[in-house]
């Protein structure tokens, strides 16, 4: 890596600048005047990949100098797809020497990772030396440990999708090139590759050019990994042997007639064609409930007179889960079903799942349906090997029998794998329908879930009203007149600016005309699960519910027994009298945005302002976190209300603001 030096000159998106107490900020000038190198950033033309609007950051306020002014900084904006990055146009060719990257918001929020990147006129390349990681300083400074030439430079910021890239200023220095310059040679060290192992070796080639001139020396190196046997070291072709499994990086460096030089890295992947074992022996094991002494762990423990069982369960989609602690490529699977080898007790039904990084997806042919319960041994061949960290045994049975899910031994056939990187590919974009036995969801993930393993997304659960759905009758859809938030996500053009998970439980009702009623408890298990399912933010949590639905989220085992999980609530036509609840002073902190018909006769206003005036005189206190009831005129105690008070941007910016750590 480079040589980097850290200072404090505070800057960013959402709030002053300054700088510690007797310690000024550096001006460019005198950043200059120390090594006689030029700011070949500074007032140079400047796009970015976005742009945040409201308020406005454009990306040359990056480069005009001022490390002061406070609206003096550019920013894409948090939760925006894609790779963000600040490109400048330096109007010539330089030679490139170092650089000062200022970031962040006052004294914290630096940028912790970002790269450096210039083009000669050839295409995006790494500044060697310029990639940070791990970074907590909002000032740095760091020389590049090879000078480069090029005409242009690029900010490329790597933080996690749901922050921002608060960035004040990027200074490089350089020098101009004259005529007659020598431009320095380019090493190209070739692809990346993989080998499998045993191998008798591989070769790499690689090349090198120079505009004005030629190639004097090839000089390869092994930089990283196992070390291995090298020859033709100083040729373009270098053979390598004896090489064992891990990652091995060689560099190529190139030096052309006026004895300037060039290096370019080259990785290669070795990996063992290692037998095929039970992974899942012995593994961290849980589950959603078990009965008695047959815990989740006498499903991976190498005895099959030992089980894991469900409590009592009238409802399919119990999980069994499986920590591998590790990655593996996954080929197949046997599950032994039942009470013993002999009874007549096998799941019928039943899916097992991969961990993708941020959900739960079925593996291809893993699917088990209709299964005797005679057979207790079933054999399941993957249709092509997965590679996750996790399994999960999804019991589908049953719906109305009571039957008892019995895993008696989960034996997982994988080998050693790299870990998982890049894109995820869970269905996002979209509402889905989710099998759980607490309760069976609507679950949509934001557009750019998938983009980044790291990041936490806000979490939104809707509940509907009595005799409300969210999903068709056998939970394989959602379903077209499905009440609440469900409904407002049917919109593709809703969908495509939403920033949340939003997960939609669907009531299960005893019977066909039964009504809803959801539980707390069961409503609360069920937060935890989508804890562990997605890439939940925990400091973001929100409930919202529709009537029936409010009503049961202000019960003294919804909300308030829960309220250090939850960072706001969002009641609609709630219709039972909130105040009245026995523990309703816990949500004196808690922000509330209650909404009402000036219609409904079964939800009048009065029972949220009541509540606040409860809050605020008899709670301990003289204030509250809870705003005064909007109410929509001439709306009765229908879709109307909810589709309205969903429909409102307001609604969001402000409910996706509050966090539980910033709680007074």
């Amino acid at each position: 890596m480079g040589s980097w030096a850290l200072a404090l000159v505070l800057g960013g998106c959402d709030g002053a600048t300054g700088a510690p107490s007797g310690d000024a900020p550096r001006s460019e000038s005198v950043s200059a005047l120390e090594d006689g190198l030029l700011n070949v950033t500074l007032h140079k033309p400047a796009t970015a990949s976005h742009i945040q609007q409201d308020p406005y950051f454009p990306p040359e306020k990056a480069v005009d100098g001022n490390i002061t002014a406070d609206d003096s900084r550019w920013c894409p904006g948090p939760y925006v797809s894609g790779p963000r990055y600040l490109d400048i146009d330096l109007q010539g060719t330089f030679d490139l020497h170092r650089a000062e990257l200022y970031t962040g918001f006052r004294e914290e929020r630096a940028i912790a990772s970002w790269d450096l990147l210039y083009d000669d006129g050839t295409g995006w390349k790494p500044i060697p030396g310029a990639v940070m990681t791990g970074n907590t300083s909002v000032a740095v400074s760091t020389t590049f440990t090879q000078v480069v030439r090029g005409q242009r430079v690029r900010f490329l910021c790597n933080e996690p999708i749901h922050e921002n890239c608060r960035v004040k200023e990027v200074w490089v220095f350089g020098a101009p090139v004259g005529p007659g310059t020598n431009q320095p040679p380019v090493a190209n060290a070739g692809a990346d590759q993989g080998v499998t192992l045993p191998s008798p070796g591989i070769t790499l080639m690689g090349s090198g050019s120079d505009v004005d001139g030629h190639i004097v020396s090839y000089a390869w190196t092994q930089v990283s990994g196992p070390t291995a046997t090298l020859s033709g070291v100083s040729t373009p072709a270098l053979s390598v042997s004896g090489i064992s499994a891990g990652t091995l990086v060689f560099r190529l460096t190139v030096t052309d007639d006026d004895g300037a030089t060039h290096s370019d890295d080259v990785t290669v992947t070795a990996t063992s064609t290692t037998a095929l074992t039970n992974v899942a022996l012995s593994k961290p094991a849980t589950a959603m409930h078990v009965n008695g002494t047959h815990v989740a762990s006498r499903a991976v423990d190498g005895d099959v007179a030992t089980r894991w069982e469900s409590a009592y369960n009238d409802r399919p989609g119990t999980y069994l889960d499986v920590d591998l602690q590790g990655a593996y490529e996954l080929h197949s699977a046997e599950v032994h079903l039942s009470f013993s080898a002999t009874s007549s007790a096998a799941m019928k039904n039943f899916d097992l799942q991969a961990w993708d990084g941020g959900c739960w997806k079925t593996i291809p042919g893993a699917s088990v349906r209709n299964n005797p319960t005679t057979q207790t041994l079933k054999s399941v061949s993957f249709t092509a090997p997965v590679v996750a960290t996790r399994v999960r045994l999804l019991c589908l049975d049953s719906v109305t029998t009571g039957e008892y899910c019995l895993v008696r031994e989960l034996k997982v056939q994988g080998r050693p794998a790299p870990a998982p990187t890049g894109a995820m590919s869970c269905a996002a974009g979209e509402q889905v329908p989710v099998r759980n036995s607490r309760y069976s969801y609507a679950a949509f993930l934001p557009a750019g879930y998938n983009a980044d393993r790291n990041a936490k997304w806000p979490l939104i659960i809707s509940l509907h009203g009595i005799g409300g759905v969210t999903l068709t009758d056998d939970h394989s859809a959602v379903a077209s007149n499905a009440e609440g938030l469900a409904w407002n996500l049917l919109s593709p053009s809703f969908r495509a600016g939403f920033g949340a998970i939003a997960v939609s439980p669907h009531y299960w009702k005893a019977s066909p005309s039964g009504q809803a009623w959801f539980n707390m408890p069961r409503v609360m298990g069920l937060l935890e699960d989508l804890k562990r399912d997605y890439l939940v933010d925990t400091d973001r949590v929100y409930f919202t519910g529709f009537s029936g639905g409010a009503n049961s989220l202000y019960e003294a085992d919804g909300i308030p027994a829960h309220v250090s999980k939850v960072a706001a609530f969002v009641p609609i036509a709630a219709t039972l009298t909130p105040a009245n609840v026995s523990n309703i002073c816990n949500l004196r902190t808690l922000p509330i945005w209650p909404f009402h018909g000036g219609a409904d006769s079964s939800s009048l206003p009065d029972k949220s302002t009541s509540l606040k005036m409860k809050l605020e005189t008899q709670c301990g206190g003289t204030t509250s976190a809870m705003l005064n009831p909007t109410v929509y005129p001439n709306v009765g105690h229908s879709s109307t209300l909810w589709r309205t008070a969903y429909g409102t941007p307001a609604l969001w910016d402000w409910l996706l603001q509050q966090r539980i750590s910033q709680r007074n």
